[in-house]
């Protein structure tokens, strides 16, 4: 049984994939392929180059890792990815989607022509880092001549990589419908108004996935709330190891 995994792009509520995956792993399900945006993609790469859920963990709330994203302005007034790329660059030094242990599709939203591209080989880390690209937050990245946004913006829950190619579909969805509590600051309502119409293009492709795994409780945390991984974390793991996954996915 080959099992695929879908991992949805959601700021600081992808933290959660890290959770889900080790309740996947403690279940003994194994993946033998991921298709990741903006926030997933980072997990579905360092998981796929063999790290832990909980190293993961470690580096993404790590120090290191958070200050590569606060002070590298640009002249447009948007955050760079550069130095977020250059510390991941640390961890998969090979920067090469060949050398993965587990196949990986990310996707990025090609911002001239409009529509989505996926990635599956050659250089790595310029296309996650283009993935995670949030309109009006980070400046938006060129490469092969090519400008690129966060993939979400087209689609945030990209499993037509995996249609065909996998006989089981889990889809981790970490951007629950709904509100606990409407947005009150200009700022917040953009934001809101964005993850809205991110979520809006999930709804057909949630329902292609074979399982959706989509903690209610990450409802409770803000999208770009940083400090609030470690229940994040738990959100994640605390539903995923609870729920009763189908014995299909136990198959071989």
């Amino acid at each position: 049984m080959k099992i695929g995994l879908v991992l949805s792009g959601g700021g600081a509520r992808g933290i959660a994939h890290l959770g889900i995956l080790k309740a996947l792993q403690e279940k003994k399900i194994k993946i033998s392929g991921i298709s990741g945006c903006s926030a997933g993609s980072i997990v579905g790469m360092m998981f796929a180059a063999g790290y832990s859920p909980e190293h993961i963990f470690e580096i993404v709330v790590s120090t290191a890792t958070l200050r590569a994203l606060r002070p590298a302005w640009s002249r447009s007034g948007l955050l760079r990815m550069q130095k977020a790329e250059e510390v991941y660059l640390k961890y998969i030094p090979h920067n090469s989607f060949e050398l993965l242990k587990i196949p990986l599709t990310i996707n990025a939203t090609n911002l001239y022509a409009g529509e989505t591209v996926y990635f599956s080989s050659g250089e790595l880390l310029k296309p996650v880092m283009a993935s995670c690209c949030i309109p009006g937050l980070f400046e938006p990245i060129t490469f092969n001549e090519t400008t690129y946004v966060d993939g979400g913006v087209l689609n945030n829950m990209p499993i037509e990589p995996l249609i065909g190619q996998y006989d089981y579909i889990i889809g981790s969805h970490c951007n629950p419908f709904g509100m606990q509590k409407m947005p009150k600051s200009m700022s917040s309502i953009v934001q809101k108004s964005l993850f809205l119409a991110i979520n809006n293009n999930s709804k057909g492709r949630l329902a292609k996935c074979d399982l959706v795994i989509e903690p209610p409780a990450l409802k409770l945390f803000d999208p770009y709330d940083i400090r609030k991984a470690t229940g994040i974390f738990k959100a994640g793991y605390d539903y995923a190891n609870q729920l009763m996954i189908p014995e299909i996915a136990f198959t071989k």
